[in-house]
């Protein structure tokens, strides 16, 4: 799934599922999840990167459970916001001092 981070949040309601309707009694309630399997598998399912079962049970939990919804409306704007940050080359000299500080 390609992820479109332009200042506009309707890409996290699409990613989010927000765009499809829960119910109780929806085929993908069976085996809804809980927090901590959104929790844990937030990162993934941000970069599309979770199988499609696991998918539809995490959009499924999030349209029911507000405190995740939000925390994944967050993070998922937060990496928004860091992958439309300009990459900087890391001077040779600070990555010297910092190898010097894993010697130690």
């Amino acid at each position: 799934m390609e992820i479109n981070v332009t200042g506009s949040s309707s890409w996290i309601d699409k990613l989010i599922g927000r765009d499809e309707t829960h119910t109780p009694d929806d085929p993908c309630a069976q085996g809804m999840g809980d927090c901590a399997e959104v929790h844990d598998n937030a990162s993934d399912f941000i970069d599309g990167e979770v199988p499609t079962k696991l998918t539809s049970r995490i959009r499924h939990h999030l349209g029911f459970c507000d405190d995740c919804d939000g925390w994944m409306t967050s993070l998922a704007q937060t990496v928004g916001f860091v992958r439309q940050t300009p990459q900087q080359e890391v001077p040779d000299s600070l990555k010297q001092k910092l190898q010097n500080l894993s010697d130690d």
